[in-house]
């Protein structure tokens, strides 16, 4: 019988000690700024953070401006914690959290060692989904999902706080990573870290490019170089559902609106004028991709003006179809109609015309297009036509000629020309991408061309139009007085000028991101990695010197090609 009553005690205790156990480990644990306390229902503030897990070690990635000697500290399986021989309480404020250093925190029987990284020189942005999670959006760029959005600037100042209409996650290549790009579009527009107001705001995750910079020093030069709407742009730490996803940069869309691509709303002009929804119209014309073909909308009623403004963009073959409206060439450039997205018949014939004016006349030996008797620099604006390809050409933008080249078009009694720009989308530029078929460009290289002699489709413009002596010397003065000087400021060889807006060293820059990197890089180890044809360096500070050592070849070939 004693026998058998300590067979049942052992029993009990292997049965019980566990739930024990258990019930004193952390499963989660959150830190926010101390001076907020815990909502009344039990929720959590909107600046909450998780600890991240990684193997045995948990992080703390604590934003830029949070006082980390008075965070309130949250946690879940466990009603106490001790640090030493410090006794921390569940919603405790506590200093214990040190940046730079690894804390070991123990619940019962169990230890945590927690690494605690801080950012500087960023804004913070914690977004939260409906669903508490961003499982759905990430299944679909079409899914969106509403929720809210808290932005904090670099001192931890409140900036922006409210609920958004909707979020999904964008893109085309950088869809597919594990740290997303973010579309989010506002109830109602706003002016966030001092940008001019707008409803719609993008996260651009820079996965690709371990130096996080080659995005916002194209913005930069572009703009220092007079290219007009160039995004304006604010770096920051994001935060989803309380999980940090890195640093990214939070930017102005691509988009008509006064405070972005300031064009006359031809699309909102036309929805005025019709009863139905623009998109509720029937489709007309080609979908697919095929020569000479367009697709619009079978809308009944115009404005009386329909010369601008319009908001286009160059795309591959199989990027056309998804399009809403959109046209091909005679010689086979793919252009996509951002806006108007739903176009009618006259509004095509009309921005479809004027493009194939401008393609014919590129190719006509004396420039001049035979059926409307002008010259392409009567079509086109020469200094954003020019503008664009040095953009592209300093870069080596692999995208160059075909993706993300936007074209804008204000009506008439402004301009009746094509204007080029914004630029967008240099994350595989400046070196950092490769692909069989352009193997004799050596993308890696500073040296030799790449937008002005891509013969890989027939139909691109820029190789044709360089064939042209009057475009040449045109790139070349332009090179010599409004981008040369740019280089020179972000190589470390000039200072800049108060006429060229942002524009820093590429030491400046990275000595702004450093500490943000720091955190990155942490969450994401994408240094050399498998995945990337390039290896760009091994760590951040290696990642700088091969963007500083591109661009100082390529300061050096295009001297040598450009300066007389």
């Amino acid at each position: 019988m004693r026998k058998h009553l300590i067979y049942l005690s052992i029993l009990a205790f292997m049965l019980l000690a566990p739930l024990g156990a258990q019930a004193r480990e952390i499963n989660r644990l959150y830190v926010w700024d101390g001076a907020t306390p815990l909502p009344a229902d039990g929720s959590l503030p909107d600046g909450a953070i998780q600890w991240f897990t990684r193997s045995s070690v948990r992080y703390l990635f604590l934003p830029s401006g949070l006082d980390a000697a008075n965070l309130h500290v949250h946690f879940t399986g466990a009603d106490s914690f001790t640090v030493g021989d410090r006794l921390i309480g569940n919603d405790a404020i506590t200093d214990v959290f040190v940046p730079g250093e690894t804390v070991t925190i123990t619940s019962g029987s169990t230890s945590y060692r927690v690494c605690v990284l801080q950012s500087q020189n960023t804004a913070g942005v914690y977004l939260k989904t409906q669903s508490g999670s961003i499982a759905k959006i990430s299944e679909s760029k079409r899914n969106h999902e509403a929720g809210s959005m808290l932005v904090v600037d670099e001192n931890g100042k409140s900036n922006y706080r409210n609920d958004f209409e909707y979020i999904r996650v964008r893109g085309n290549y950088s869809f597919y990573p594990y740290k997303k790009s973010f579309h989010i579009r506002l109830n109602d527009g706003a002016s966030i870290l001092g940008m001019p107001s707008a409803k719609t705001w993008l996260l651009l995750a820079s996965y690709a490019d371990n130096s996080m910079l080659r995005n916002p020093l194209t913005f930069d030069l572009a703009a220092a170089a007079g290219m007009n709407y160039t995004s304006e742009y604010r770096f920051a730490d994001v935060y989803v559902n309380t999980v940090y996803y890195g640093t990214y940069i939070l930017c102005e869309k691509v988009q008509v609106n006064k405070n972005r691509v300031a064009v006359e709303d031809l699309e909102k002009a036309t929805e005025k004028l019709n009863e139905k929804d623009l998109s509720a119209y029937k489709r007309l014309g080609t979908n697919a991709y095929q020569r000479s073909t367009s697709k619009y909308y079978d809308i009944p009623s115009d404005p009386a003006d329909i010369t601008g403004g319009y908001l286009l963009q160059l795309e591959l073959k199989d990027r056309y179809t998804p399009s809403a409206s959109g046209f091909v060439t005679s010689r086979g450039q793919a252009v996509v109609m951002k806006s108007p997205e739903y176009t009618s018949k006259a509004q095509m014939q009309y921005i479809k015309g004027l493009v194939q004016s401008f393609e014919n006349a590129v190719w006509a030996e004396d420039g001049i297009d035979p059926d409307t008797g002008r010259h392409y620099s009567e079509i086109a604006d020469m200094s954003s036509l020019v503008g664009k390809y040095l953009i592209e050409e300093i870069t080596k933008n692999v995208d160059g000629n075909k993706s993300s080249f936007y074209i804008y078009k204000y009506s008439d009694s402004v301009s009746d020309k094509l204007y080029f720009g914004p630029v967008w989308d240099y994350d595989i530029a400046y070196g950092n991408y490769t692909a069989s078929y352009y193997k004799e460009r050596r993308l890696q290289s500073g040296e030799g061309l790449m937008t002005a002699i891509d013969d890989y489709e027939r139909f691109y413009w820029y190789p044709q139009l360089y064939k042209h002596e009057d475009f040449k010397e045109a790139v070349k003065q332009a090179y010599r007085e409004r981008f040369r000087p740019c280089l020179l400021v972000i190589l470390g060889l000039a200072e800049p000028g108060e006429d060229l807006g942002n524009l820093k060293s590429l030491t400046e820059y990275a000595e702004l991101l450093s500490p943000a990197a720091a955190l990155n890089f942490t969450r994401w180890r994408t240094f050399n990695a498998s995945e990337f044809s390039v290896k760009t360096g091994a760590d951040f500070e290696e990642n700088i010197a091969y963007l500083q050592s591109f661009l100082t070849d390529r300061l050096n070939y295009l001297d040598a090609l450009w300066l007389e």
